[in-house]
């Protein structure tokens, strides 16, 4: 009898672990396939595809004339001096959550001092004071280094939809990951509002404004609204709103009590001037705004640093003039908490490569000079290009940054793929640096063609 009851048992057992891996695979088999990365992705199809002449005008990375992804001269010199240095080059202990001191001091100094002082002539803004100044002397900055841009919208989301809003406002035409990123992280509205009009090639300031004083006038609920507002180089229109427009922009925000996401992904790479193209952070933190649920900047060095797989950026929220020192306090603990929960600690190499780039002067005069380099080489395949295609439609005189906007319609752009091998995004966007001496005439020529079509 008791061989039968061990048996008896021992068929049980083996039964429910049966049981309990068929109701795991069987749940496991209810996942459906995501669709493939809308940018990323696409270099997924580009490595399968057998074309020699095939192009890839996908990614926003920076490359040199002969395709290659290069290492500016400045981070070059960064590295060696890094790669020699006995302290920095064998301290691989973690660092703090919020990233180290060092970083987070001359990061902070270059965002809201350098790029807000009144000093800088290029800028064109000699007589604004720097408030910018005035915001690190009174201690109302919070700042986090984070996992380059993309990793600064993630915690900037996770905190406002956690203790502040789940809403926000996208431009209709947007970075594709800025949704994915926004409903990853707790937000549960989104709305769009007008900023580019397809057929005339113009932004469309007006219908913007407009939008955003509709919505935000019908909505009954208390939540405030966030809106994302690309700083420079509007990915992907590469269009962005002059300073007047800028102006009527933030005023209008301001006024409907919006909370201003800064997204800074390309500062330097609209004109070639680091302090110039910061003009949309300088003008959210003019005092004359209230901003009572603060402002919020994601910055990145991947783009303008070419540091670009050590993803060093930032995050920093500005509190309001009135609010007293324990709420600068509470949001410091809460984005320790958020980034202790997800990945603990940033990475040490690319945030010191930033760190020494920005703190030596001889390096930094250099990283001035590479980013002027970039744009004027950047800015030259934009006018040979619309040179070679003479688009009236396409408003490239006033296209910015690394991309160029095409308008291509969807049907277009797949064509061009699976026909022509030559990669954009879903959204008609190419990117200039993987046009170089070898492939422009196949481009251009091929651009031809299928207008004609």
């Amino acid at each position: 009898m008791r061989a039968v009851a061990q048996k008896r048992s021992q068929f049980a057992r083996q039964s429910l672990r049966q049981l309990n891996s068929t109701t795991k695979l069987s749940l496991l088999n209810q996942i459906e396939l995501a669709p493939p990365d809308k940018i990323l992705g696409l270099t997924e199809a580009f490595n399968r595809d057998p074309n020699p002449d095939k192009v890839n005008l996908t990614v926003g990375i920076y490359k040199d004339n002969s395709g290659k992804v290069t290492t500016l001269p400045a981070i070059a010199r960064a590295q060696r001096i890094i790669d020699h240095h006995d302290v920095l080059n064998r301290n691989l202990s973690y660092l703090p959550i919020k990233g180290g001191k060092d970083y987070a001091d001359s990061v902070k100094n270059f965002l809201y001092d350098e790029s807000c002082a009144p000093s800088a002539k290029s800028a064109g803004y000699q007589n604004t004071p720097n408030y910018g100044k005035d915001l690190l002397a009174n201690n109302r900055i919070s700042f986090t280094q984070t996992l380059s841009g993309t990793g600064a919208l993630a915690i900037c989301a996770k905190f406002l939809s956690l203790f502040v809003s789940k809403k926000v406002f996208i431009p209709n035409f947007s970075w594709a990951n800025h949704k994915n990123i926004f409903s990853s992280n707790g937000f549960k509205e989104f709305k769009n509002y007008s900023y580019y009009d397809a057929k005339t090639g113009q932004l469309t300031v007006d219908q913007w404004l407009k939008d955003l004083r509709a919505q935000v006038s019908a909505d009954s609920s208390k939540e405030p609204s966030c809106i994302i507002l690309h700083a420079c180089c509007h990915n992907p229109t590469g269009l962005d709103p002059t300073r007047e427009d800028w102006d009527k922009i933030i005023d209008t925000i301001n006024e409907l009590k919006m909370i201003p996401i800064i997204d800074m992904a390309y500062q330097g790479m609209e004109s070639g001037d680091l302090i110039k193209d910061a003009y949309v952070l300088r003008k959210c933190i003019d005092p004359k705004y209230v901003c009572d649920n603060g402002i919020f900047l994601c910055q990145s060095f991947a783009k303008n640093m070419g540091l670009y797989g050590e993803r060093v950026g930032s995050l920093s929220i500005v509190s309001p003039s009135n609010a007293p020192p324990t709420v600068k306090e509470a949001v410091d603990s809460q984005l320790k908490r958020i980034i202790r929960s997800i990945y603990s600690s940033p990475p040490g190499y690319g945030s010191r490569v930033a760190n020494l780039v920005l703190t030596d002067p001889e390096l930094k005069q250099q990283w001035g000079k590479d980013v002027q380099n970039m744009v004027a080489r950047l800015q030259g395949i934009r006018n040979d290009l619309a040179g070679n295609l003479d688009w009236s439609a396409v408003n490239d005189s006033q296209q910015h940054g690394m991309f160029f906007f095409t308008g291509f319609p969807l049907k277009t752009v797949q064509k061009l793929r699976d026909e022509y091998s030559i990669y954009l995004t879903d959204d008609g966007r190419l990117s200039l640096s993987g046009i170089n001496d070898s492939n422009i005439e196949y481009v251009s020529d091929t651009f031809k063609t299928i207008r004609q079509e």
